[in-house]
Parts: C-alpha cells; structure tokens; sequence
C-alpha cells in the first residue's frame, strides 16, 4: 500500500507539474501575441549615417511587432554587425514601446595597405573604404598589419602617433589653412611626414611633441608668406623643433 501511494505521489505530482506548464506557455504565447504590447512607439537616437529603416532591418524588428516577444540581446547583436555601429542598446518601453540608441564609429583616416581602410578615432579598423564613404579624409600610408592593434596597448606605435597628430590637427580645424596635406606617410624610423597636394613638397613631423611643432609650422608658413616666399619652399623638417630645416625647390 504504501508504494502505491507514493506511485500515486508521483503520479499527481507531474500531472500538477505538467498542467502548469502547459499554462505557463499559454500565458506566454497570449502575452507575446496580445495586441496591447504591439509596438506603436519606436524611438530611435544616436543615427546620423544609417537610415532607420537599416537599423531595424539589422535588429530584425518590425513595426506593430509584440515588444514582449523581441529577443533583445539577439537583435543587439546583429545590429552590431553593422560596420557603422559601434556600440548599441536596446530596451522595451512598456506597454507599446522600443528605444534603440545607436553609437556610430567616427571616420578619422583611410589607412592604405594595398587595400584601404577606414579607422576610427581609436586607431581601430572598422569597414573597408568604399565609395560611399565620407571623402576627403586624409590618407595614411606605411603601414602594415603588424603595426595594428589598440592604440592603449602600443602608446609609442607608429599608428599611435598617426591618431595623435590627427586628433591635435582635427581639433584644431586646419590650423595651417596654406598647408593643404594629401597622404601622411609613416616611416617606422623618422616617424610621419606629410605630403602636400601642392607637388612634391613635404613637411617632416617625426615623433613626439606634436603641439609645440604645430605652433612651429604656423609661424613658419605665415612667415614665409608675408615675405612671398612659400611657394619657394620645397620641404621643411620639423623633427627637432629647436632647429628647423628649410629645404628650398630645386
């Protein structure tokens, strides 16, 4: 008797344990398919470059959709794999309502090694450079793969001080406006030299001390120019900004 009770035990307690269940998934898919959580209200914030449209195709998210029944984390993660979304997040806003914030990469350079690149204010590839791209970024050349990696991690890379003088240079919105630079070259050795849009002119920068060379080159062009001398100029070598050389054309 008493191992029939404890089968009958048993027995009531699945059926209770299965008639919950089966409820449990009633109530699930009547809250996922109830008109009351139909998003009505999708906010979207933080996009400049990607249309919302684009944005809810990646997140996999449609309008009128049930906000209970969106797989939050998997459609952060496909928005992730937009080459233009740097970060995200997504979140329900009860009873008809889904926020997306968007947190855009910012294109700083095109960084060509046979093919080009575009890298963000970090240092990092983020797309390849096409067409549609932002245009007259400035253009970084010499250097390799091996040279790549997080800015924090090589602080006296050569790409660290190509995001370095980029940054001082950005800030400073073109703070020689005579000197217009076509493609910063990158020497592992003697550091960065700019290459002008005007010919084969040049300006070597080296490593180090960015803003005081900065300061150096402005007084020198507005020198030279108040003199009618610039355009005579073939390079000039600011490596060591206590003594700066002057290289005439021809």
């Amino acid at each position: 008797m008493s191992r029939l009770a404890f089968c009958l035990k048993i027995i009531f307690g699945a059926g209770v344990l299965s008639l919950m269940s089966l409820s449990l998934i009633f109530i699930h898919d009547f809250i996922t398919q109830c008109d009351y959580f139909r998003a009505n209200n999708i906010v979207i914030s933080g996009a400049k470059r990607i249309s919302e449209e684009e944005i809810l195709k990646y997140a996999g998210i449609q309008k009128d959709e049930n906000i209970l029944a969106l797989n939050l984390p998997l459609a952060r993660k496909q928005l992730l794999s937009h080459p233009w979304i740097a970060d995200a997040d997504i979140s329900r806003e009860l009873p008809k309502g889904i926020s997306i914030h968007i947190k855009e990469h910012k294109a700083l350079a095109v960084l060509s090694m046979g093919r080009k690149f575009l890298i963000n204010f970090s240092g990092e590839i983020f797309k390849e450079n096409e067409l549609s791209d932002p245009e007259n970024l400035p253009v970084v050349s010499g250097l390799d793969y091996s040279d790549l990696g997080p800015i924090n991690e090589q602080k006296n890379s050569p790409l660290a001080a190509v995001v370095e003088w980029l940054l001082i240079s950005s800030r400073m919105n073109r703070i020689v406006p005579e000197i217009d630079v076509k493609e910063i070259k990158v020497d592992r050795e003697i550091g960065l030299t700019l290459l002008l849009s005007d010919g084969d002119r040049s300006i070597c920068l080296g490593y180090n001390d960015y803003h005081q060379k900065i300061n150096r080159l402005r007084r020198i062009v507005n020198f030279l120019k108040d003199r009618s001398q610039l355009n005579e100029i073939q390079s000039i070598n600011l490596m060591n900004p206590d003594r700066i050389i002057l290289r005439p054309v021809g």
